[in-house]
């Protein structure tokens, strides 16, 4: 009887148990990298809801600016900087069903802030969407080069790229033309897009994985600390970052300051964002003919010479929209050699160097694009943008000229 009992239970077990290992894997093709593209665009969608929230969240709360200010903080710090540890962990052990479970959480919740009546839940929602969010950029970046067609890698990356790009772009513009018509509490319909998308995630087994390294081959921080190329590329990405970071903060201030109109800062905004998903989409077009670290030095130089032309004029003149655009391009022209070098770099962590290219460094920015603010306090926005960037972009070029590329 107990040997029957202990049959039965193993046969429910299995039954029961959800094993990745035994889904097949995804087919390596164009319509897979164009559904992750796709799922990249509603996953940064829906992290870029709350900055047109805003100012709506204050008026209803009370919020000052700066509490404003803390609160995009904490959410983009939180959903950057968590991703280092995710995407070592990711390499370790199959955590492929986090992805729809990334863009599924980290959707609805952001969806659900317009449901809020105590500021402690929404802080505590807006914490817990950054928490969801920050798993998405490591496990997907480990999948990607499962479903790439050979020898297109940097092509690849470029379609899964733009469509975040995309997504973190419109959404501002997206979010307010709704508000318009609807209520802050009818945001919560907007929940029907990442439960769509998640069902899109397992219809085309885009959490699948092969199965994790053994422990004793998988990357340890020793081997990282080790990789100086790559810690190289970690920060020439990162102090790229600095650049980007400070310019979607401080183009709606630094416009205001001016006496220029929201909308002019917003358009602006918005360009420079168009801008960085095309140009992701070029340098993915080329990459075959130049190699990645050529990619990223030039797309370094063309930031710098367009940041000059654009900071000299800083207004809703057609030379500022055609720099700012520019500037996007060079910007995010970057981030697919960057990631396909990386993870180059460090052969067997494909997760944790694509969550060091999209999670870490952007974290990084964010924390070091503060000094523009400080800076500010004591000159003016327009100087402080420059005191910090040029400075930043010099010392970007200088690491990339490190890395040697084998």
């Amino acid at each position: 009887m107990i040997a029957i009992h202990s049959i039965n239970l193993q046969k429910y077990n299995k039954i029961l148990r959800f094993n990745l290992d035994n889904v097949a894997q995804p087919n390596r093709s164009w319509i897979n990298i164009a559904s992750a593209s796709w799922i990249h665009f509603v996953a940064d969608f829906y992290t870029n809801l709350l900055p047109v929230l805003l100012p709506l969240l204050a008026l209803k709360f009370g919020f000052s600016y700066s509490e404003c200010g803390m609160l995009f903080m904490v959410f983009q710090v939180t959903a950057s900087l968590l991703q280092a540890p995710i995407g070592i962990l990711a390499d370790r052990k199959n955590l492929g069903i986090y992805l729809p479970l990334s863009v599924l959480t980290g959707g609805v919740l952001a969806s659900a802030v317009g449901l809020c009546d105590s500021a402690v839940i929404l802080v505590a929602i807006i914490f817990l969407s950054g928490i969801c969010s920050s798993g998405f950029h490591p496990i997907s970046g480990g999948i990607i080069p499962l479903i790439t067609p050979k020898g297109r890698e940097v092509l690849s990356t470029s379609i899964y790229i733009v469509g975040g790009n995309i997504g973190f772009a419109i959404a501002p513009f997206v979010t307010a033309l709704y508000l318009e018509h609807f209520t802050q509490v009818d945001l919560i319909y907007l929940a029907i897009i990442p439960i769509l998308t998640t069902a899109l995630a397992f219809k085309q087994r885009l959490y699948v994985k092969p199965a994790p390294l053994n422990p004793k081959d998988a990357i340890s921080l020793k081997v990282i600390l080790k990789c100086k190329p790559f810690l190289w590329l970690v920060s020439s990405i990162g102090l790229r970052a600095v650049c980007y970071c400070s310019l979607v903060i401080y183009i709606p201030l630094l416009f205001q300051s001016k006496g220029l109109s929201s909308i002019s800062a917003s358009a602006i905004l918005m360009t420079m964002l168009i801008g960085t998903a095309i140009g992701g989409l070029l340098v993915g077009a080329i990459a075959r003919r130049f190699k990645l670290k050529f990619l990223i030095l030039s797309s370094y130089v063309l930031t710098i010479l367009m940041m000059v032309l654009f900071l000299n004029k800083a207004d809703d003149s057609l030379i500022s929209y055609i720099s700012i655009f520019i500037v996007g391009i060079g910007l995010y022209g970057v981030t697919p050699p960057a990631i396909v070098l990386a993870q180059r770099l460090l052969p067997k962590a494909d997760s944790f160097a694509t969550s060091m290219m999209l999670g870490f460094t952007f974290g990084l920015g964010y924390i070091i694009s503060v000094l523009v603010g400080v800076i500010g306090d004591y000159t003016d926005l327009q100087s402080s943008l420059s005191l910090v960037i040029f400075p930043t972009m010099i010392g970007a070029v200088i690491s990339i000229l490190m890395v040697k590329e084998s």
